[in-house]
């Protein structure tokens, strides 16, 4: 399944995901973290992405998400990002923050529901 990655300057990430938010459609995300003082684990899992946001007074990323509550996944002091994109339509982020954690955030297009 190839694809493409391309790591996003720092300038234009906050425009790049305000895009994404105002034309994001119907998607499902999966949030890992990853790094030697939290191990690896799922911070959220197939939940619907509501927005990402990048907060350069407060130097966050946030990413908005909805199960049956509002959830945020709240990246402090990203250091740089990186996306990547495969043929079969999933999206992966892939966030570095200053402590040397790996958050990674994988978009798709949430699965249609079969017909009644």
């Amino acid at each position: 399944m190839a694809g493409t990655s391309q790591e996003l300057a720092r300038a234009s990430w906050r425009e790049y995901f305000d895009e994404l938010s105002r034309t994001l459609g119907t998607v499902e995300v999966t949030v890992e973290v990853a790094g030697r003082d939290v191990g690896d684990q799922i911070a959220a899992e197939r939940l619907v992405l509501t927005g990402i946001t990048y907060d350069d007074k407060d130097d966050v990323l946030v990413v908005g998400l909805d199960s049956p509550e509002e959830y945020e996944h709240i990246i402090d002091a990203p250091q740089q990002v990186y996306v990547a994109t495969r043929d079969d339509g999933l999206t992966t982020y892939e966030v570095t923050d200053a402590e040397g954690r790996q958050h990674l955030i994988h978009v798709k297009q949430a699965e249609a529901l079969p017909p009644a």
